[in-house]
């Protein structure tokens, strides 16, 4: 996404293209007013620009908000995530007995009113700036407490949870974003097929984290992608997800490391990708993450080069050698 800044000199118009290369975002969510069908999810953003120094800078001009309410707006697969969400959240806030003289103590749980989570760096990274919960108990209605929570006070479980919350929204911004560009130039939106990617990776190597971190980048461009850890459960059928995930792929990421091909899986993946490649115009797109033997069929392609921890420029950079990849992009401005 792009927005042009035009300046004009002795009745010459110069363009010149700035990219949205990323949003600050925040959101919230009220499980109470769930029950009536009211405001439940709230969602707030800042699209960043890459300035030529890589820092980003935020437009002001092209921040929003928009509400989405538990009755009819939020999917069933969110609503799920959400009271997840709740579930989780809620042993980690304090809970007191009541002692009555020939009773049993009775336990008072506190009610949750809201969670807010922002992701305010620039641009944001996995982890949150801020999770808080606000809650109050039903003891004294009036007095509202706030919990700042650690992120690496979490469990990997509940970290997800957040994730899966996270990843969802900042999808549902992107979307927004896209329709008041379109509303603001004049445009329509075009019913168009999603490009999809394949990823394919070996876990817990070097290539992991990066490769997980442009399958979220990607999504959030509108690019569907299969990331195993995102498709394949326990009990599911390992080469029956992947063959799903190959269908109507219209590219492979493979991320190259010297414990790539030591992989079954990643063998077989790399030999599908570049089988399809021949039989269905899949694009193979080979991203060396280090220094190491290329696999003698992908030395004719060209990679993408991630060899060192990109600056915030130098991966934007990088990304959109990719994304111009799975486009397929004609990169001379003379045809």
């Amino acid at each position: 996404m792009s927005i042009e800044n035009h300046n004009s000199g002795e009745g010459i118009k110069v363009t010149s293209p700035r990219r949205v290369s990323d949003l600050s975002f925040s959101w919230e969510f009220y499980p109470e007013n769930k029950k009536e069908n009211f405001l439940y999810l709230r969602i707030q953003y800042w699209p960043l620009i890459q300035n030529a120094d890589g820092t980003c800078s935020e437009i002001d001009q092209l921040s929003g908000h928009f509400n989405l309410d538990w009755g009819g707006q939020l999917p069933l697969e969110i609503k799920q995530k959400l009271d997840t969400l709740e579930r989780v959240v809620a042993p980690l806030l304090p809970s007191y007995e009541i002692n009555v003289t020939g009773s049993v103590p009775l336990t008072v749980e506190p009610t949750i009113r809201e969670i807010l989570c922002n992701y305010f760096t620039k641009p944001p990274t996995g982890i949150p700036n801020q999770l808080s919960v606000i809650y109050y108990f039903p003891t004294q209605p009036n007095v509202r407490t706030q919990l700042n929570l650690k992120w690496d006070s979490l469990s990997r479980s509940q970290q997800l949870v957040v994730s899966n919350v996270t990843s969802w929204v900042k999808k549902q911004a992107w979307e927004d974003l896209a329709k008041r560009i379109r509303e603001i130039s004049g445009q329509t939106a075009k019913a168009i097929r999603s490009n999809k990617v394949f990823v394919s990776y070996k876990r817990r190597s070097k290539a992991e984290p990066l490769a997980e971190t442009i399958a979220h980048r990607l999504s959030q461009q509108h690019i569907a992608v299969w990331f195993d850890k995102w498709e394949i459960k326990a009990g599911d059928s390992v080469p029956g997800k992947i063959g799903e995930g190959f269908k109507d792929s219209d590219a492979c990421l493979v991320f190259l490391e010297s414990q790539y091909t030591s992989s079954d899986w990643c063998t077989k993946e790399m030999n599908t990708a570049l089988t399809k490649a021949i039989s269905e115009n899949l694009t193979v797109i080979p991203i060396l993450v280090e220094e190491c033997d290329i696999p003698e069929l992908l030395k004719d392609l060209k990679p993408v080069y991630l060899l060192k921890e990109p600056t915030a420029g130098e991966f934007e950079q990088k990304l959109t050698e990719i994304t111009d990849a799975v486009y397929k992009v004609d990169l001379n401005p003379y045809r």
